[in-house]
This record gives structure tokens, C-alpha cells and sequence, in this order.
């Protein structure tokens, strides 16, 4: 398959910013003025600094770009334990951790009414989405504001973008203020919708969609994915890095090899085939280009923000898992279509008139199958493990629940997390008060710890108030696999920047992905807030 690939004046005074050339403390003789016109970040949905090594030797465009030009930070971690799409772009943009920005899953429950409630990290019934019929989405269960908040206070004329496949994405790596109620211009949130075949966004931004991207949206399913199916664009000499073509813990169990198509399982016509496919980054990378051709991003009188949140490889992993032939065909399109919008970029804005950042908002798992192939230990789980969970929790139902604090409510708890323990795939179980407490703990109660907030509940014993660790290698998924541990497979991610006055090298101290954004604030001269759990590296 080859998937097709994308293509009003502001005034162009540049803004000219001193950025310390040295690093972690090696600072040059003299500061050098640096031109920044556009912050770009990327985050590559699932992408882990593994992938990045083991097809290094066949990336030619724009990871290699990246890798060859860019300053590598090759202990960057996401430090919290619930490694979830949600938590994963929050975080870094606001360079807090899950248990102060308050998004700690992709979805949590929260005791309401006397009962539980299922809240989802974006949706908002009172915002209808715009592009589109039905509910819409916006960052109202965000608490703090981000980087892009920070950029458009210091800085009227500062314009951000924030485009992804999925809502999650987009949402969180944009403004939590300056919508639709603010009257202006300043701020596009765009994600991909099936349903809707085209990007669409919220009444919590903008009444409509700009004449850009609706003539964007037009055909948009036939331009990218549409009667074509997905063949594997390998050379012999790359094709060995991946796993053989097929397996059958793969998919559905049936539809494991090359060419995919839009008419096979599981994908429901040519809109969804676009959603999990390769061609969704291809759409998303060509939007990115026409909102810097329509809004003339980089190239005005103040320094402005594109977040691109890439969801193919997330969505590839899931099915096949980070080593599959599908995997690495994904990646190499990708490392094109990057290639084709960094030359865009220099195109249109100039080379080294941008920075760019890459990171990702998790790792994954291997497929379990293929961790025990390799001499390691892998364990997939499917409907034993709620019957397993929800024996543990028996007789005791009519305890009070976690939404309860007195003495009865914690012993029930602990006894819960006791008979967790005793399963032998379980590590750990948890309960509210110790991840409550500030008392001293091991590691990956810390990790807890940081994904917690006492009345957003997340993991599959929520209810009663437990929180479970299983053993590393262990996975709940009847075929492909997942993420969402605090093991180093889901934490570890790749983080690096590139363009307007950095210098290239690799360092290995030890990051955090929430050092991010006050290092992107630093880059331009934006004001940090105090009181962040991340630090500006340069």
C-alpha cells in the first residue's frame, strides 16, 4: 500500500531568544541569539527506545534526521506507575505528575451520588463536537495548565496546535483555557474521528470548523485509505529485524499476515482501516503542514506551538505487538513522512528557525508468547483474572467500599489486598491508605503514588479501594498486548530535541518526561510556573 503523503499573512519580524548553547552545566564562552519561530512537539504513541535501536540501521529520513542531529536523552522515563494514553500526554505538557494534573488514567471512577461513576479523561456532555454529531471533548478534568497556557499568557500574539488521532491526544497536549468562549483565533484542537471521517473538534474550542480544515476533511478517507490495501514496503535487508509476518496471538487470531485490507477483520470499512493503519500519521502529518500554511505558524511576531500526537504506532502495537512485521513497516513509513515534513518545515520556515521535541506516552509490553520464546517470562491472562479478583474480594461486599474512611472500610481493604496477594501472577496489592500515606515505601508504591488522586480510582479492583501490581511479563489480553505498568518496558521512552540552538550528543542522566515542558519554556522564553515536578534540562 502507499498511502498518499500531505503538501492570510502574518508579519514576520522574528523573535530572537539567548538560548545557552551548553548543557547539564557545560556552558560555552558566550550565548548565541537563537530565532525561534515554532516549538513542534511529537509524541509517538508507543514508541519506546527499543523500537529505536533495533531498526536504527534501516531508518534514513526523519528519525535519522533526529537521531544523527539531535541532543538524545537515553534515560528518559515517565515517572508514575499508570502508563495510559491519558497520563502519558498530560504529563509532559504540563510538567506535573498524574497525581497533581489530576489525569490518571484513560478513565477512572468517581463516587458520586452514592454510587460509582465512570468518568472518561476528555469527554464532556456538555460540549458537543464540532465536525461532527454528538458529545464533544475538552480538558475540564484537567487542574492545571500546561505549556501551551503558559505560551499564549506571555505572549497575545502566540498561536497553538494541537492535532492527533485520537481526542485523548489532541486534548490534553493543548490549552486548558483560551477556547471558544475567549473570542479568538489563537488555538486549534483536532482529532481524527471515524464516525465523522474526517478531524474534527469541540464546541469547548470553536463554534466551527475553520475553511481550512474542512476542505482538508473533503474525501479525505478516499485520499488516504480507501480500496488500498496495507502491503509490507520492505527490502530483504530490513525485512529480518521484525518477527516473521505472522503468529497466531496476533489480531484476531486470522488476519496476522500481509496485505490488510479495509474489508478484512477487524477493521469496519475504509474510515476505521485509516484509524489503525499507517495512514492515520500520514493524515495527521498532512493537517500538521496545512495549519502551518493557514496559519502561517512559525512565522509571525512571537514563537508559536504545533503538538502532533502520532497514533499508528499505538494502534499497530496493540494488534501485533512492537516487534512485528507490521511494526516495522509502520515505523519506516513514518521515518518518510517525518523526513517529508522536517524538509517542509525548512521549506517554509527555515531550518533552524524551529525546535522539535519527540517523546512518547508510554512503551508496551512484547507479546508474552514471544518474551517465553526468547528465554524470558511471559504469562497472558484472559477471564481468570476477574474471576481470580473478584473470589479475593468475596464475603466482604458488604464492607464499605473505598468511598468509605473509617476503620472498618480500611480493614476490609487490607484483607482484600492480602487475598490479592496470595495469587501467584499478583506482585502487590495496595490499598488507598498506603497510597494515601506519606510514610516511607519501596519504589513502585512511589510510582503509585505519583498516579493517584483520592477521589479519581483507577485499576480493576477501584471499588474496593485496592490498587494491584501483577508480575512483570503478565498480561490481560487475548491476543496482541498492552500497556499501563510501572515496569521499565512501559516507562522507559525515547526523548529528544532537535533544531534552533541544539547541539547534538547524547546524555545519560537520568529524565523525567515532565522535565519537558520547562525545558521547552527555557527554549523560548516562556515563563514556567513555580512549583513544577520537572526542571529545564538546558
Amino acid at each position: 500500500m502507499s498511502f498518499p503523503t500531505g503538501s492570510g499573512n502574518r508579519s514576520t519580524p522574528w523573535i530572537a531568544l539567548a538560548l545557552v548553547l551548553g548543557l547539564l552545566g557545560c556552558a560555552p564562552e558566550e550565548e548565541e541569539a537563537v530565532q525561534v519561530g515554532l516549538a513542534v512537539v511529537l509524541v509517538v504513541d508507543q514508541l519506546t527506545p527499543e523500537l529505536m535501536e533495533r531498526y536504527d540501521s534501516a531508518f534514513r529520513g526523519g528519525f535519522r534526521r533526529l537521531t544523527d542531529g539531535g541532543l538524545l536523552f537515553s534515560d528518559a522515563v515517565h515517572d508514575h506507575a499508570i502508563t495510559f494514553t491519558s497520563p502519558g500526554h498530560a504529563t509532559p505538557t504540563t510538567g506535573v505528575i498524574p497525581a497533581r494534573h489530576g489525569i490518571v488514567a484513560n478513565s477512572w471512577r468517581e463516587w458520586e451520588e452514592r454510587e460509582w461513576q465512570t468518568v472518561s479523561s476528555v469527554a464532556d456532555p456538555e460540549t458537543r463536537l464540532v465536525g461532527g454529531d454528538g458529545s464533544g471533548s475538552s480538558p475540564r478534568n484537567l487542574l492545571v495548565d500546561g505549556f501551551p497556557d503558559w505560551l499564549l499568557q506571555h505572549d497575545p500574539a502566540s498561536r497553538v496546535v494541537s492535532l492527533s488521532g485520537k481526542s485523548t491526544a489532541s486534548v490534553l497536549m493543548g490549552p486548558r483555557g483560551f477556547g471558544a468562549a475567549a473570542d479568538d483565533d489563537r488555538t486549534h484542537v483536532y482529532w481524527f474521528s471515524v464516525g465523522s471521517e474526517g478531524f474534527v473538534s469541540s464546541s469547548h474550542y470553536r463554534p466551527e470548523l475553520p475553511d481550512w480544515v474542512s476542505t482538508f476533511n473533503e474525501s479525505i478517507v478516499d485520499r488516504f485509505a480507501a480500496d488500498q490495501c496495507w502491503e509490507a514496503d520492505l527490502s530483504a535487508d530490513v525485512a529480518h529485524l521484525s518477527r516473521p509476518d505472522t503468529v497466531d496471538y496476533e489480531s484476531d487470531g486470522i488476519h496476522t499476515h500481509f496485505p490488510h485490507c479495509p474489508d478484512h477483520d477487524p477493521y469496519d470499512g475504509p474510515a476505521h482501516f485509516l484509524s489503525r493503519t499507517p495512514a492515520l500519521d500520514n493524515a495527521t502529518l498532512a493537517l500538521a503542514e496545512e495549519s502551518v500554511r493557514a496559519l502561517e505558524l512559525g512565522r509571525g511576531p512571537a514563537p508559536d506551538y504545533l503538538a502532533i500526537a502520532l497514533s499508528a504506532t499505538d494502534r499497530v502495537g496493540h494488534e501485533f505487538g512492537p516487534f512485528s512485521r507490521e511494526q516495522l513497516d509502520n515505523l519506516l513509513r513514518l521515518d518518510r513522512e517525518l523526513d517529508r515534513f522536517f524538509a517542509f518545515l525548512d521549506d517554509v520556515i527555515g531550518e533552524g528557525g524551529y525546535v522539535v521535541v519527540l517523546t512518547s506516552d508510554h512503551g508496551v509490553l512484547p507479546l508474552p508468547e514471544y518474551l517465553a520464546e526468547q528465554g524470558g517470562d511471559g504469562l497472558r491472562l484472559t477471564s481468570e483474572l476477574a474471576e481470580a479478583l473478584e473470589d479475593a474480594a468475596e464475603g466482604l461486599e458488604g464492607q464499605p467500599g473505598a468511598e468509605a474512611r473509617d476503620a472498618e472500610a480500611e480493614s476490609a481493604r487490607e484483607e482484600v489486598a492480602r487475598r490479592i496477594e496470595a495469587l501467584e501472577w499478583v506482585e502487590a496489592g495496595m490499598t488507598l491508605e498506603t497510597l494515601a500515606s506519606q510514610s516511607p515505601a519501596d519504589s513502585f508504591v512511589e510510582l503509585y503514588r505519583r498516579s493517584f488522586h483520592p477521589e479519581r480510582l483507577s485499576g480493576r479492583m477501584a471499588t474496593y479501594g485496592v490498587e494491584v501490581r501483577l508480575v512483570e511479563g503478565t498480561l490481560v489480553r487475548t491476543t496482541g498486548t498492552t500497556h499501563g505498568v510501572p515496569y521499565l518496558h512501559d516507562r522507559h521512552v525515547p526523548f529528544m530535541f532537535y533544531g534552533a540552538g541544539v547541539e547534538p550528543g547524547t546524555q545519560t542522566e537520568p529524565v523525567r518526561t515532565v522535565d519537558l515542558a520547562p525545558t521547552l519554556a527555557g527554549i523560548l522564553g516562556v515563563t514556567a510556573p513555580e512549583g513544577l515536578d520537572g526542571r529545564p534540562l538546558f
